[in-house]
Parts: C-alpha cells; sequence; structure tokens
C-alpha cells in the first residue's frame, strides 16, 4: 500500500510538474539546528531554513509533525516568478506517510535585498487515489495571472492524470496600489 501511494504521488508529481510547474529542485538552501518541540513521545522537530552562502540568516523555522513519518524533505526554488521586486520562491515541501500520505508545503517570497516574505502554509492530504491538491501559482507559470498569486485547487482526471481543470480558492495582487475588487481572479481555464 505505502508503495503505491508513494508510486502515485510520484505520477502526480511528474504529471503536475510536466503541466504547471517550474519549480526546481536546489541547494541554495539547506537546514540547520534540529531540535526537539514539544513533549518527548509526540516525535516532533524544529529546523531552521537557511541560504547555504549564509547560513547565519534564518529564513524560517519550520515544524516537522513526525520525525518517524517523515518521507521525505523538498527544496524548490521557482526563479523569476513574475512578481515586481521578487527575485524567486523557495518552496519547501515536508511528505510524511502513515496509512494515507500528506504534504506540509512552505513558500517564502524572496526580494532582491534577501528578504522573505512567507505565504500560508498548504496542506494536501493524499488516500488511495488524489483527485486533487492545492498549490500556489505565480505569473511565470502555467496559468499564472500576470501580478497575482493564486492559491488554487487543481483537479486532474482519473483516466491520466492531467489537470481536468482548476479551482480558484483565493488570489492575492502583488504590489498594485490600484487594484479593485473587480480585478480579483475567481475562476482559470485550464
Amino acid at each position: 500500500m505505502k508503495s503505491s501511494i508513494l508510486l502515485f504521488l510520484f505520477l502526480l508529481l511528474a504529471v503536475f510538474l510536466g503541466n504547471a510547474q517550474e519549480f526546481t529542485l536546489t541547494e541554495k538552501y539547506t537546514f540547520v539546528n534540529q531540535r526537539t518541540w514539544g513533549p518527548e513521545e509526540e516525535d516532533r522537530s524544529l529546523v531552521d531554513l537557511v541560504a547555504s552562502e549564509d547560513s547565519s540568516t534564518i529564513v524560517a523555522t519550520l515544524g516537522i509533525t513526525s520525525m518517524e513519518l517523515l518521507e521525505d524533505v523538498r527544496i524548490t526554488v521557482l526563479p523569476n516568478p513574475g512578481l515586481e521586486a521578487v527575485k524567486e520562491v523557495v518552496k519547501v515541501t515536508f511528505e510524511y506517510i502513515a496509512c494515507c500520505a500528506n504534504t506540509e508545503t512552505y513558500y517564502f517570497l524572496v526580494d532582491h535585498d534577501n528578504q522573505y516574505t512567507a505565504l500560508p502554509k498548504i496542506d494536501n492530504l493524499y488516500c488511495d487515489t488524489a483527485e486533487s491538491d492545492e498549490h500556489y501559482v505565480f505569473p511565470s507559470q502555467a496559468f499564472g495571472k500576470e501580478g497575482i498569486i493564486v492559491r488554487a485547487e487543481l483537479r486532474y482526471s482519473a483516466t491520466n492524470g492531467s489537470i481536468k481543470n482548476i479551482h480558484v480558492l483565493q488570489s492575492h495582487v502583488w504590489n498594485d496600489d490600484d487594484f479593485e475588487y473587480q480585478d480579483a481572479i475567481t475562476a482559470i481555464e485550464p
């Protein structure tokens, strides 16, 4: 069961990367200072995400829900996301495997002065078959909209895993003083 969930997640990730994501694995960021968090029997840890070149600047302190169930950690980067004054987006994904798989994904916008802005964490749960999951979509990506960060639920076709449709959950205009309510993104066509 565990291997079938992992295989499905790998195929889903491969399809998603081919269709809507240009995040790539990176070694520009790493984790330091792992320490326990909370009661010892809960097996939780905290780690500091830092830039590999300068480990003195902590990007964020992230909690690992369960070290025992932690299957994979991925740090990826989206260069030039198409947002004014943002040079890249750092995406950190913790993948946990139990009877179902779940991911906790953190996104950090990096400006040209190496200041970091965190977006709200996204949690996804995958049991047997995943028909949808949530992601942030940036302007430079497939389905992206100029100057807007979209939090969307991507729904997949059960037959081939391609994106069937996209349901917009939230849209955030980036650095726009002239934003009008009618400019909000409410739907995206795949």
